[in-house]
């Protein structure tokens, strides 16, 4: 499967803003910032709640690993992307850090609700930041979901690469003998 993450979403010129694609609802982008994994996610979920996903990183020899494909939602974040859709007025703020480093570990969230694309840009956060309203609460919780996705597709992406690995070597040494 290949996907362009510019038929999703693009840079509106007049704001210098994200805007999603109508048929979308939420894209989440995740940099880990300079790392050894150097790991950058791309999570897509549009109107009926299909998902793809973009993942690039380093694997334990160095070399890139590139990967798109299509996955199945987490119930507790599809029942939280519901919440937002459901709410009269979303009230978020566009950035959310407690400090600022350079080549940091970076979050981007855009949310489309009610024709309007939210864009949301999570920094280092010493601490859980206390919600002000309604959809800021239904949002840090869903940070907090994203993250153990993210997680999750991740190590399963390794547990993969790791098998192809040994089938690859198990090949080898069949002819070999």
């Amino acid at each position: 499967m290949d996907f362009e993450v510019l038929n999703i979403r693009k840079i509106d010129s007049s704001t210098g803003n994200f805007k999603l694609h109508e048929d979308y609802i939420l894209s989440y982008d995740h940099f880990d910032g300079w790392s050894e994994r150097l790991l950058s996610l791309g999570i897509y979920i549009d109107i009926i709640f299909e998902c793809k996903v973009r993942l690039h990183f380093l694997d334990k020899n160095m070399e890139q690993i590139e990967k798109q494909f299509e996955c199945e939602i987490p119930s507790e974040i599809k029942t939280l992307i519901l919440g937002f859709i459901n709410l009269d007025q979303v009230v978020l703020k566009h950035y959310y850090a407690d400090m600022f480093l350079e080549d940091e570990t970076r979050q981007n969230y855009v949310i489309n609700h009610s024709g309007k694309s939210h864009n949301i840009t999570i920094g280092t956060l010493l601490k859980k930041p206390q919600p002000e309203n309604i959809p800021e609460e239904l949002f840090f919780n869903l940070i907090d979901l994203f993250k153990k996705w993210r997680e999750d597709i991740y190590q399963e992406c390794l547990k993969e690469l790791a098998l192809s690995n040994q089938i690859t070597i198990h090949e080898k040494r069949k002819r070999r003998k």
